[in-house]
């Protein structure tokens, strides 16, 4: 997994394959996310070729902790994330937001 920061407004681009001995830094990377003046962490993750169980509840538990402090992952994915998330039944998990380029999920 390659963590690559991102203009404005300010996010994350993740690239490769995440696996469990990333998830820790994952985690970290999404908490130190953003800004105050954005209330959003932005993720690319278009380039993450699939999303192991272990990275879905990575995310979801860390959307939940940002929603704990009045803001939001929001994730830019490829349409087969979308689904497996979905899947799973955590798309409506508090804090998580999906998005496909500019449109909301």
């Amino acid at each position: 997994m390659v963590i690559t920061p991102q203009g404005d407004p300010p996010g994350l681009v993740l690239t490769g394959t995440i696996g469990a001995a990333d998830l820790e830094a994952l985690r970290s990377a999404l908490l130190d996310g953003g800004t105050p003046a954005h209330r959003e962490v932005r993720v690319d993750m278009r380039q993450v070729p699939f999303l192991l169980l272990g990275t879905v509840r990575t995310l979801v538990r860390t959307a939940a902790e940002l929603a704990e402090d009045g803001r939001s992952l929001v994730l830019d994915l490829a349409p087969h994330h979308e689904w497996a998330i979905g899947a799973v039944g955590w798309a409506n998990a508090p804090g998580l937001v999906m998005v496909n380029g500019e449109v909301r999920r």
